[in-house]
């Protein structure tokens, strides 16, 4: 199936993604209130996982890859930004992942607060191995990072997923997905600079979609 196609979904029910957003709220929630950094990490690793399924070139729960270690795709990358590398925001498809994102949240965040899309790629491909396991070599501020690993994140929010949207399709479910996103995202405009926020936003959602996941048979070896 071609990718234009895939995401070319009809409007799915809000009650779903606000389900995800109450997850992901909940989830990083402690007795000093909702950080916003690790509200965002969450989303965009969850994001980044249904990009994962969306590829389909192997399944998040069982493979054979190292978790953690980089996996380069360029169906991933079509997925996210299109079948033609622009710099752009305007020039991208309105199908792809970075296209709908920036269309759900346009009225709110100005054109200028988004991140170089080249930097965007270029920056998760020079720092492959530089940053420790499991973890994204973000360019925001040291006190903007979130507190979370996104590969522990994504593994944790499986279980909520798969019990809550096992009767979703995979295209249902990266749509609902990405309207829990733009809802988190505007909701929370106002606590971070929107520069820092969206550039977490898509360097975590393209780093961790190239990233192979934490599967439950490499979790049990850790535990030993």
């Amino acid at each position: 199936m071609e990718i234009s196609n895939f995401l070319n979904t009809k409007p799915l029910d809000e009650n779903k993604s606000k389900m995800i957003v109450n997850y992901v709220y909940t989830s990083v929630k402690t007795q000093k209130g909702i950080r916003v950094e690790d509200a965002i990490c969450l989303i965009s690793t969850i994001v980044a996982e249904r990009c994962i399924e969306a590829a389909n070139e192997y399944s998040i729960n069982d493979h054979n890859f190292e978790p953690g270690s980089a996996l380069f795709s360029d169906k991933i990358n079509e997925l996210l930004v299109g079948p033609i590398n622009v710099n752009n925001w305007n020039q991208l498809p309105k199908e792809c992942v970075f296209g709908q994102i920036k269309s759900k949240i346009d009225w709110q965040f100005e054109s200028d607060f988004f991140p170089s899309l080249t930097e965007i790629f270029e920056n998760y491909a020079k720092n492959v191995g530089e940053k420790e396991w499991g973890n994204l070599n973000l360019r925001v501020p040291d006190n903007n990072k979130p507190f979370l690993l996104p590969l522990q994140a994504g593994y944790e929010s499986r279980k909520f997923i798969n019990k809550n949207f096992h009767t979703e399709s995979t295209k249902e479910l990266l749509e609902i997905t990405l309207n829990a996103m733009a809802m988190i995202l505007i909701e929370t405009k106002m606590a971070l600079y929107p520069a820092i926020t969206l550039t977490m936003v898509f360097e975590i959602i393209n780093g961790m979609s190239k990233t192979a996941t934490m599967t439950d048979k490499r979790m049990e070896g850790l535990k030993r």
